[in-house]
């Protein structure tokens, strides 16, 4: 049976498909858009099984290309998040796919050229539709994720997995024909804009991709999806750029939200918020409606969907309210990345996948995270997780981010990096209070950084390594006494 994303019949051909930078496009058009390109590509031999990769900045391209290449039976794979230097030696690639104009042209012919692979900048002028072959077995597409480790991995998602985690996610936020999905400017190469994408897609209904946060000035949005760095982003705008939207459902997810942003959400956004907890890997498997205070840190598990264990360094289920490692089943979905082998090993055994993350679970089956065993530091001998101190820290300091790392010094002693995020000058006795009260007994040997804005990835998670590198490149805000100094401007930002 034809995946439903592929079988564009089912839809009402005048109902809009996509709204891409403000220009509606309906299935009729979208489909037809799709039939054309599988007439260009299947005369020109990219038929599967096999690879094509895109490299296509404009996002309605790159939809109608990968739909048109994964129906002829390829898997696609996006280069942008590498660019042309990062094409994957996969078996049996046809080419790599682009449109004229496309940036890093240059680039992507001598990297073509140096792998002997074909590069096709398709225009589609004057070709003919071929329509769906539904004996033809449907592809796959590859997503990037580099949160276990820090390095781009790639994950292979079947066709049949995409209809199980579109059913997921459509009816757990209501989907259906009348839905109007805003997934803001993400790009399909991660989860969060390809899942959601196909969800609303799978029902009938439209999916608006801007370029901006302002799509949240369109009118008739039902759904929307977010990280909290983009809420946040979103929440600066001065009050009245925007309308509130009592009808719209928001799914907020890729990390922490601050209890502030979430009021302020509420108040300005819409009143029906929900945070959910994912990866590339396996897929959603914590939704939970904000409703009351504890709903921002005890997560709510997808009944009936997944099986997610907490345990020990033995992999042995701890019991009810004890720090343990996460592991989710991967039943159904990828067991492994593709080309990586190393990495495979480590964070996929036994039918499941380990994120990384540290959580406790209640009697009650609701859990909480505890940050990522890979982020442990070092506390005057005492090893904790510092994912729970920086929320802590942001709350109390009012600022969108903290990162904290340890390094041993000259006489090999651990000291605490405490690296804000603020564009603006904190109150010093704030700060220090602050401090003390989460990191008692390591703030006099604590060094200071004040950063305007954190290096993070495109879905807002912080890149710890990155800021470690440019912390140590700075000249930090020692501690002299009680208070941080510097030359210029006591605890202000970093220049």
């Amino acid at each position: 049976m034809t995946p439903l994303i592929f079988d564009w019949a089912k839809r009402t051909p005048d109902s809009t498909a996509m709204i891409y930078n403000g220009r509606p496009w309906p299935y009729r058009t979208f489909a037809n858009a799709i039939a054309v390109a599988r007439g260009y590509f299947a005369r020109r031999g990219y038929v599967g099984p096999g690879y094509a990769a895109l490299f296509c900045d404009n996002q309605q391209g790159f939809w109608v290309f990968s739909l048109a290449l994964r129906s002829l039976g390829l898997t696609i794979v996006d280069l942008r998040p590498a660019g042309a230097a990062g094409l994957p030696g996969l078996p049996n690639m046809r080419g790599v796919i682009t449109i004229p104009g496309e940036r890093w042209a240059g680039l992507l012919e001598s990297r073509c050229t140096e792998l002997g692979l074909r590069l096709e900048s398709v225009s589609l002028a004057d070709e003919a539709p071929l329509a769906l072959d539904a004996s033809q077995p449907i592809g796959g597409h590859i997503l990037l994720t580099s949160g276990t480790t820090g390095i781009p991995k790639m994950v292979v998602m079947s066709a049949d997995r995409d209809a199980g985690l579109a059913r997921l996610h459509g009816g757990l936020l209501g989907m259906n024909q009348h839905t109007v999905f805003s997934v803001f400017h993400y790009t399909p190469w991660t989860g969060l804009c390809y899942k959601w994408a196909i969800s609303a897609w799978t029902v009938g209904g439209a999916v608006l991709i801007e370029q901006q946060p302002q799509a949240l000035l369109r009118p008739g949005i039902t759904h929307a999806v977010m990280t909290p760095q983009l809420l946040a982003q979103v929440l600066a705008a001065p009050a009245g750029a925007f309308t509130r939207n009592d009808e719209m459902r928001l799914a907020i997810g890729a990390g922490a939200s601050a209890q502030r942003d979430i009021d302020q959400a509420k108040s300005r956004i819409t009143p029906h918020l929900f945070s959910y907890i994912a990866s590339t890997e396996t897929g959603l498997y914590a939704f939970t409606p904000l409703e009351t205070a504890e709903d921002l840190k005890w997560h709510r598990l997808v009944p009936g969907t997944r099986l997610v264990e907490m345990v020990d360094e033995s992999d042995r289920p701890v019991p009810a309210g004890e720090i343990g490692r996460v592991r989710v089943s991967t039943a159904g979905g990828p067991t492994g990345y593709l080309n990586d082998e190393a990495a495979t090993r480590t964070f996929f055994k036994d039918g499941f996948f380990y994120p990384g993350d540290l959580s406790i679970m209640r009697s009650d089956g609701r859990m909480a995270l505890q940050g990522r065993s890979t982020d442990v530091i070092n506390v005057r001998g005492l090893k904790m997780s510092p994912a729970p101190i920086e929320e802590r820290l942001s709350e109390r300091l009012g600022v969108s981010g903290v990162c904290l790392f340890t390094m041993p010094d000259d006489n090999g002693l651990d000291v605490v990096h405490v690296v804000i995020e603020s564009p603006k000058k904190i109150d010093t006795e704030q700060l220090i209070a602050a401090v003390k009260q989460e990191l008692p007994g390591a703030f006099h040997r604590a060094n200071f950084y004040f950063f305007a804005a954190l290096p993070r990835s495109e879905l807002g998670k912080v890149l710890r390594q990155a800021v470690r590198a440019e912390a140590i490149a700075k000249q930090p805000k020692v501690v002299r006494g009680n208070a941080p100094q510097s030359e210029q401007d006591p605890a202000g930002p970093a220049q």
